[in-house]
């Protein structure tokens, strides 16, 4: 019998993060899950962490791989579970319960989007939380966090693993292909299911030219070109009309803007009266 869950873990020299996410794991109440960790190689003591925790680990291997991408695409090759989860070396599930939690009850979406704690440093940044619907928009301005989705294996065997010749953005290309362009389903659950540190390298480099390069590779998809064009326009006016929003927002300041600007037509009115009359004079 297959397992429920694949654990899928990606790591190379954070041994460290390696270990919290190993003991997180471990510690789940649920035990209807195989694990996997996939090592690039660490020259740490990472396979040291992975021997030690042997028994707790169904598979693990370390070798050069060619990124993050190749590395995530072995683990699910290799998965056996219904669904996959994608919690790398330094990320760590909430509560011991958490699994217990999501599969307490029956699934059939695609996708299972669950909430998570996004921390830098140690604090607290941000806590996600899955849209209601999931509207192209929701793409075109964010996305999911892979850490706290769960996804059916089938995924990658109907539609294809994720790019390997893509650094930052193979998991965003992958929502878009699945859940917008072939309109697979998604469930909203809950429960924060995990805890992400902000300090890998797809939060560090968002604005270097690979990541750009990759997010025009994936809308120029000649089916979203259809649309495209329209959220951009709207985007750029909606920056245009950022500080109008906030100073709305702020009541006290708005009124005083209204008062300057209506100072300020009057004046240009009375100068202009004035001009009028020397010119006549």
């Amino acid at each position: 019998m297959h397992p429920k869950v694949s654990i899928i873990t990606i790591n190379f020299n954070n041994k460290v993060g390696l270990d919290k996410t190993i003991q997180s794991v471990k510690s789940q109440l649920f035990k209807n899950f195989e694990f996997i960790v996939i090592d690039g190689g660490s020259s740490d003591s990472s396979t040291e962490v992975l021997v030690q925790n042997e028994s707790n680990i169904n598979y693990w291997i370390s070798e050069k791989d060619n990124g993050v991408y190749h590395a995530m695409n072995k683990g699910i090759k290799i998965s056996k579970g219904e669904y996959l989860l994608f919690l790398n070396s330094g990320d760590f599930f909430i509560e011991n319960n958490i699994l217990e939690k999501v599969f307490s009850t029956t699934h059939n979406a695609d996708f299972l989007c669950g909430r998570c704690a996004i921390t830098k440093k140690g604090k607290l940044v941000h806590i996600t939380s899955p849209p209601e619907k999931h509207t192209f928009l929701t793409y075109f301005q964010s996305g999911l966090n892979h850490q706290s989705t769960f996804i059916k294996r089938s995924m990658f065997e109907n539609y294809g693993f994720y790019r390997e010749d893509f650094k930052y953005n193979a998991d965003w290309e992958f929502w878009i292909r699945t859940i917008i362009l072939k309109n697979c389903s998604t469930e909203k659950i809950d429960d924060i299911i995990c805890e992400y540190n902000l300090e890998g390298i797809s939060s560090n480099e968002n604005y270097s030219d690979k990541y750009k390069s990759e997010i025009s590779d994936v809308l120029s998809n000649p089916l979203l070109q259809k649309f495209i064009p329209d959220y951009e326009s709207w985007n750029e006016e909606r920056k245009s009309n950022e500080v109008l929003y906030w100073i709305k927002s702020k009541k006290t300041l708005y009124n005083i803007f209204l008062i300057t600007y209506k100072l300020a037509k009057y004046y240009n009115s009375f100068k202009k009266s004035l001009m009028f009359k020397k010119d006549y004079e």
